[in-house]
């Protein structure tokens, strides 16, 4: 893991090279097809040679969410093993790291039926006896929410409601499935970052701009045209791609959209930096020329 533009993608490539190992993406952008330039996505020639799981798997107007990332993820780690390959998830989407290696819950999914008609029980009934509700069929999910938080509580009986399980026991299940695998191979966790902060600052900004010389308003454009597609799917509210979709509606000028680009991929380093640095169990190495030759020996040696 790692922050935007640190190169975790080159170390993943030098690490196919050189070892048999299966890459993961855990990018909440690059799962979508034809965010090509936008989201750094490797180029095509790259991944027909080193192939990444989870790259390209979804349209640009469907969602995604981390719990459909927990199932695809573990998913893939199975197959991995399976095939004799060491999985390496690689990626800067810290939540989906952080919930995936803390098992949280990979929760069914629920018809728009059962979410409709538990929406319109909230609007007759009102919060305070829905929390009631749920004390007298999950206490112990009760006693994680707050009584005023009307979305967990939804949530909690939506799974209750669709699979007459708790959904404490949802939680529990996923954790043990999740520490199962852990324990039955060697997790090591590894970040990079950069050797020089002001330095990769400046990278930043080359990198974005490297992006608009590629055609990144194009690729927007051609993105938006698309089926079901508008300014307000999932998908373009990516940075970057936010900033762009403001800009061709005339919301902001190009050089605005150029500084707010750059200064909000700026700001999800330093978040991404920020998760890093309050990691447990992590291994943290700075980006350089020996790089790939430590993570290598940490991997045999395990």
């Amino acid at each position: 893991m790692g922050p935007t533009g640190v190169g975790k993608t080159d170390l993943a490539v030098d690490l196919y090279q050189q070892i048999p190992i299966e890459i993961i993406s855990v990018d909440s952008v690059q799962v979508y097809k034809n965010l090509d330039i936008g989201s750094g996505k490797p180029s095509k020639e790259v991944l027909k040679v080193y192939p990444h799981e989870l790259i390209d798997i979804l349209e640009p107007s469907e969602n995604y969410s981390t719990a459909k990332f927990q199932n695809d993820c573990l998913k893939r780690v199975n197959q991995a093993f399976e095939a004799n390959k060491i999985p390496v998830l690689v990626g800067g989407t810290m939540m989906y790291f952080h919930h995936l290696i803390n098992g949280i819950s990979r929760l069914p999914s629920v018809s728009n039926e059962i979410r409709s008609a538990l929406e319109k029980e909230f609007e007759e009934k009102g919060i305070r006896e829905m929390y009631q509700y749920l004390e007298n069929v999950d206490l112990e999910s009760a006693l994680k929410i707050h009584p005023n938080d009307s979305q967990r509580i939804k949530r909690a009986l939506e799974v209750f409601k669709a699979t007459g399980k708790k959904f404490s026991r949802w939680r529990v299940e996923h954790k043990r499935e999740i520490n199962e695998l852990i324990s039955s191979s060697e997790l090591i966790q590894i970040a990079i970052k950069p050797e020089d902060r002001d330095f990769h600052r400046e990278s930043v900004a080359t990198r974005f701009q490297n992006m608009m010389d590629k055609g990144l308003v194009e690729e927007v454009e051609k993105i938006l045209s698309l089926n079901d597609m508008t300014r307000n799917s999932q998908s373009m509210k990516s940075i970057g791609y936010r900033q762009v979709c403001n800009f061709l509606e005339g919301d902001i000028n190009l050089d605005d959209m150029i500084d707010k680009s750059i200064n909000a991929t700026r700001q999800l380093a330093k978040r991404q930096m920020t998760w890093i640095n309050s990691w447990e169990d992590l291994l943290m190495f700075e980006n350089n020329s020996k790089l790939s030759h430590l993570v290598k020996n940490l991997i045999l040696e395990k």
